[in-house]
């Protein structure tokens, strides 16, 4: 019952005959009962007997139905076409143009093999017929990979599935969302882990119990950057950081790593929370809330109309400057081998850097000669001794 009948009549006289094209689409019964034991459609008191388009004698229409893998490959291009042409059959090739094709198909392993080539399929005749300009439906497969349970793959059958409507009643839409998408990347297999689960619900009250430090404002803050502390410059670095990840993830080179975005996304949260500043904070809460929007849309969209007034906002510029270090972490080598690391200004001079890569190795140079000094610039400092 579950897909479109086959248009084909039993006749005694005439044999196998197509259903006339005026009586096309056969429609299915809506008062069909469905009781679980073989076709209902064969059970029906009415629907399978009809006259025959040949001869007009009685007849038993086909009750078996079509795959639906056949109503599933070219629905695509139906959507393009708008609904007052639709009763005459026929696509709009110059909506069909715009629209075609498809960005992004997302489905299983299993849909790859099947689906696809089907639709490939189904589109590359509907194009030989000259009905439809496209040649390909799709123009980028994103394969997602299988939730798992106690490490087997969740299914009905095996009686593993986890109830969508359990975690959003319990933890609501956004913890479900937010879990999803910080298990794993999209193409990685997901193990279902219900403390994971109250992990990222615990993220979330966190995102919403810092509103105390927000100061309520239609645009971002001003912040003089040359007043700032080392921890006020670091959680700012720690949002651009956030927000340029941001920007990378939603392209499909990248491969949808959601998962580092959103880890990137709790380092800015831990590191606002260490700093002050409520311009810094209202700053990096705003913008955090614009990052996460797409992933937990219902808090971050209630939070941004409470405090920003979302809708005055578009694109966040990349603050570059903030992503800028004032210090460097340099690794100290003794004949190659690496014995320890000094923090430097990037504006450091040479013999400021070799005075304090040796104040920090002392103990592996005493008594010995150095003969040679070398500085890679932005990275290591090695000492040659004997």
């Amino acid at each position: 019952y579950w897909g479109t009948p086959i248009p084909l009549i039993y006749c005694q006289k005439c044999g196998i005959v197509p259903e006339s094209l005026e009586n096309l689409p056969v429609a299915l019964p809506e008062d069909v009962v469905i009781d679980g034991e073989g076709n209902p459609l064969d059970k029906h008191p009415y629907w399978k007997h009809c006259a025959c388009p040949k001869c007009g004698k009685n007849a038993i229409r086909e009750t078996d139905t079509l795959d639906t893998f056949v109503e599933s490959s070219w629905y695509f291009l139906r959507y393009t076409t708008p609904s007052e042409l639709r009763q005459d059959k026929i696509f709009s090739n110059a909506d069909e143009r715009y629209w075609m094709n498809v960005d992004e198909y997302v489905g299983g392993i299993e849909h790859a093999i099947l689906h696809l080539l089907y639709a490939r399929f189904f589109t590359k005749v509907l194009n030989s017929l000259g009905y439809t300009d496209s040649s390909e439906p799709f123009s980028h497969l994103l394969t997602q990979g299988m939730v798992t349970k106690d490490g087997a793959k969740m299914s009905k059958s095996k009686g593993n599935v986890v109830d969508p409507e359990e975690i959003i009643a319990q933890y609501g839409a956004d913890t479900a969302r937010l879990f999803i998408l910080f298990a794993a990347p999209p193409v990685r297999e997901l193990e279902w882990n219900d403390s994971a689960v109250e992990g990222s619900y615990r993220f979330i009250k966190r995102l919403c119990a810092k509103t105390e430090k927000i100061q309520k404002s239609q645009s971002l803050p001003k912040i003089p950057l040359q007043n700032l502390s080392e921890k006020e410059k670091y959680a700012r670095k720690k949002v651009y950081e956030a927000l340029k990840k941001y920007q990378e993830t939603f392209c499909h080179e990248n491969g949808y790593s959601f998962n580092t975005l959103i880890a990137a996304c709790m380092e800015a949260l831990n590191a606002l929370s260490e700093q002050d500043s409520t311009e810094v904070w209202s700053e990096g809460y705003f913008i955090l809330l614009n990052i996460l929007e797409p992933i937990i849309p219902h808090i971050c969209w209630e939070l941004s109309q409470e405090y920003f007034n979302l809708e005055n906002f578009k694109d966040i510029p990349l603050d570059e400057e903030a992503l800028k270090e004032d210090s460097i972490i340099m690794a100290i080598t003794i004949n190659g081998k690496r014995r320890g690391e000094i923090k430097v200004e990037l504006n450091s001079q040479e013999e400021g850097i070799l005075k304090a890569a040796k104040t920090e190795i002392a103990k592996w140079i005493e008594g010995k000669t150095i003969i040679k000094e070398i500085i890679v610039p932005h990275k290591l400092i090695n000492f040659v001794v004997k």
